[in-house]
Order: C-alpha cells, then sequence, then structure tokens
C-alpha cells in the first residue's frame, strides 16, 4: 500500500508549491474528521478556497491562509531538505520544524506532512494512540511557548516523536493505519481501498 500510494503522494507533492499546498490542506481538514469525507472536503475548499465551509474560522482558516501565502517558500524548503546529504533523522527533524510553523498543526499532523511529502515520520493520530497505547501529552507542543526551557521542551517532544515513528516504521505505520482503517465502515472495501484515497483525493485519479 505504502510503496504505491504513499510514494506517489511524495512525487505528486514535490512535483510543485499548489501540489505541496493541497497535500497540507488535506492534512488539516483529516483533523477531528472521518477519512471517508476529506475527498469532498478538499474538492470543496479548491472550488470556494476561503469561503470553504470546512475551513473552521478558528483554525483550518488559519491554515488555508498562511500555506496559501507561503507555499512557494515552503516548496523550496523541503525540497532542500530532502535533497540535502543529512541523516534521515536531521532531514525530520528540519521538515518537522517546517510544518509545524503552519498554524493549525501540531506534531501528528506535521509528522503525516513529513509521510506524505519526504516519506518520513508519521501521523500518530487518535486511532494509532490508541493501537498503540500512546499518551499524546508525550508529544503534543505547545507553540505559544517563548522561553528558553519551554523552546527547549518542545524540541524533546519532536525529538522523541520523530524517533518513536521512525521506530515503528514510516511505512509500518502507514500500512496498519490503512488496515485498521478499513474495518470502521462499511464503505471501505479494504486496507488498499484506503491508502488509495490518499492519492486520488489529491489528484482525482486512482493507481
Amino acid at each position: 500500500m505504502y510503496k504505491t500510494h504513499g510514494i506517489n503522494c511524495q512525487r505528486f507533492a514535490q512535483r510543485s508549491a499548489y501540489n505541496l499546498m493541497l497535500v497540507v490542506m488535506m492534512v488539516s481538514l483529516s483533523i477531528q474528521q472521518n477519512w471517508l469525507s476529506i475527498g469532498v472536503q478538499l474538492l470543496d475548499v479548491v472550488k470556494n478556497k476561503s469561503k470553504s465551509k470546512f475551513l473552521w474560522k478558528d483554525s483550518k482558516l488559519h491554515t488555508y491562509n498562511y500555506v496559501m501565502v507561503h507555499q512557494h517558500k515552503i516548496h523550496a524548503q523541503v525540497l532542500a531538505v530532502l535533497h540535502g546529504k543529512s541523516s534521515d533523522h536531521d532531514k525530520a527533524m528540519s521538515l518537522m520544524k517546517i510544518f509545524l510553523r503552519i498554524p493549525g498543526l501540531n506534531t501528528a499532523k506535521a509528522g503525516f506532512c513529513c509521510q506524505l511529502i519526504g516519506g518520513l515520520v508519521g501521523c500518530m493520530d487518535s486511532h494509532n494512540i490508541k493501537m498503540y497505547d500512546l499518551n499524546p501529552k508525550d508529544f503534543i507542543v505547545d507553540k505559544k511557548l517563548t522561553s528558553a526551557k519551554g523552546l527547549a521542551n518542545n524540541v524533546s517532544k519532536v525529538e522523541g516523536y520523530v524517533k518513536l515513528c521512525h521506530e515503528y516504521g514510516t511505512e509500518n505505520l502507514w500500512n496498519s493505519w490503512c488496515s485498521h482503517i478499513s474495518t470502521t465502515s462499511k464503505k471501505w472495501h479494504d486496507g488498499n481501498h484506503v491508502s488509495e484515497v490518499h492519492y486520488s483525493y489529491l489528484t482525482g485519479e486512482k493507481l
């Protein structure tokens, strides 16, 4: 699943700033939402832009506005990281820093961006938290902190999150999540169907 759909999502995202923006918005829209609904939501955002009913004013609208303004900068920064010679861990940390600057994204969804765009980290969402018996307080960062101690604590949490995801494996996290989600609704044919829509939501195409 990951080798087919995950890899193609990465190729799509890296191709242009607009594509990367779509990926980030798909990630944002997935917050506290059923994955079945995200394709319709993303199409609505593409059509209605900031007027979309799915862009919550207190969070997802901020994400949209930020990404629309900074998409070219984000795209350039991401490609610079991915094409660099650093270790996967260092690349992951750099990407997490980029995506955590985006309003509305915390570690789990920044990790989802890393997975979809760079093939690193992963998304420890509510489903994975339950499956792996994790405490989200261990990796959620407080973006309002400005003190040296607070910032250092945030970095430590991100370090721990990246290490945790890479221990489970980015590919394994993708595949196990898709298999699990396929059991939550009869509308899913199987895990491969869940995996495929990551790509089809973005492109309108099937693999």
